[in-house]
C-alpha cells in the first residue's frame, strides 16, 4: 500500500478521535495519505485534501469511518475505481463497516501487511423510462428502491423479468437488491440473505396485498422492469438512501447488473458468516 485514502462521516461524535488516531498510524507506515475534504480538519496534520472522484483515482485503500449509510455514500462519490475499501464502523449495526472502531488500529496494522482478503461486491443499474425516453440512470452497491416514503396509499407495479410478464403487485412498493444489499431493507421486507458472491439479484414487494407474494430470486445477469400501473402520488427511486428521483404513472425502471465492481477488503480471519452471527445476534457456541 503506497496510497492510503482516509473518509468518513465528520458529524460522528467518535470520529474526532478516531480520524486523528488513524492519520497517526498510516503516518508511522510511511504511506501517503489522502483525506476527504470535509475532514481534513479532523485528521490533526496537514495531508493532501481531495474530493472523494479524485481519491478514487489515487488512493490504493480508501479507509471509511462511519456508519453503513456513510460507506455507501463513499462508495458513491469515489465513482469506478480499483481502490479497496475499508469501512469502520462508528455507527448502528454495520454489515459493511465489518471492522470495528476499537479493533481499528490492529486491523489497519494487519492490512498494511497484507493480511487481508477483498470480496468484489457486484452492483446494479437502474434507468429510469418515461414517455419513451431514458431520463436518468444510478447505480446502487446495496439496492434500489421504488417507495412512497412516509405516504400510505398502496401502488401497483408491473414486474416483468427478462421481457417476461411475471405479475402486477399491489403494494407499498419494490426492492431490487444485490446479495450485499440483501441484509438490509431488503431483508426487513422478509427477503432471503445471500452470501455476497451469489450471482443473483433479489426482488421483495414491500408489504403486498397478496399473501403469496414473496421475494423472487432472479439470475445476475437478467433485466428487472418494474412499471408504475397506479397511484404514483408522492411514488421515487431511490438507490442505496443516496439519490432520489420522483416517479410518475406510466414510468418504467429497469435494473441490470452495473458494470462497476466494489472492493471491500476485511482483516484476514474475518469471514462474512461471522460477521451474519455478530450482527444479527445468532448462536456463535460451538461453532
Amino acid at each position: 500500500m503506497k496510497t492510503v485514502g482516509i473518509a468518513g462521516n465528520p458529524n460522528k461524535p467518535e470520529a474526532r478521535e478516531r480520524f486523528p488516531e488513524l492519520a497517526r498510524l498510516l503516518a508511522d507506515h510511511n504511506v501517503r495519505v489522502v483525506v476527504e475534504q470535509s475532514v481534513a480538519g479532523l485528521v490533526g496534520r496537514r495531508v493532501a485534501a481531495l474530493p472523494l472522484p479524485k481519491i478514487g483515482k489515487v488512493a490504493d485503500i480508501v479507509i471509511v469511518l462511519g456508519g453503513d449509510g456513510t460507506l455507501l455514500h463513499v462508495v458513491r462519490d469515489l465513482g469506478n475505481t480499483r481502490a479497496l475499501i475499508l469501512g469502520v464502523n462508528l455507527g448502528g449495526l454495520g454489515f459493511l463497516t465489518s471492522v470495528r472502531s476499537d479493533g481499528m488500529a490492529a486491523s489497519v496494522r494487519e492490512i498494511l501487511k497484507g493480511q487481508y482478503t477483498v470480496s468484489d461486491r457486484q452492483t446494479l443499474q437502474a434507468t429510469l423510462c418515461r414517455a419513451g425516453r431514458t431520463t436518468t440512470t444510478h447505480v446502487a452497491l446495496n439496492d434500489f428502491v421504488i417507495g412512497r416514503g412516509a405516504l400510505s396509499r398502496v401502488v401497483r407495479l408491473q414486474l416483468t423479468i427478462d421481457g417476461e410478464a411475471l405479475t402486477e403487485y399491489v403494494c407499498d412498493g419494490m426492492i431490487v437488491a444485490t446479495p450485499t444489499g440483501s441484509t438490509a431493507y431488503s431483508l426487513s421486507a422478509g427477503g432471503p440473505i445471500l452470501m455476497p458472491a451469489t450471482p443473483a439479484m433479489i426482488v421483495t414487494p414491500i408489504c403486498p396485498h397478496a399473501l403469496s407474494n414473496r421475494s423472487v430470486i432472479v439470475p445476475g445477469d437478467a433485466m428487472v422492469q418494474c412499471r408504475v400501473t397506479r397511484g404514483a402520488g408522492g411514488l421515487a427511486l431511490t438507490g442505496d438512501g443516496q439519490v432520489h428521483t420522483p416517479l410518475r404513472v406510466g414510468d418504467t425502471v429497469a435494473v441490470r447488473r452495473g458494470d462497476r465492481v466494489v472492493r471491500l477488503v476485511m482483516p484476514r480471519g474475518q469471514s462474512y458468516f461471522g460477521v451474519l452471527r455478530e450482527k444479527l445476534k445468532w448462536s456463535g457456541a460451538n461453532v
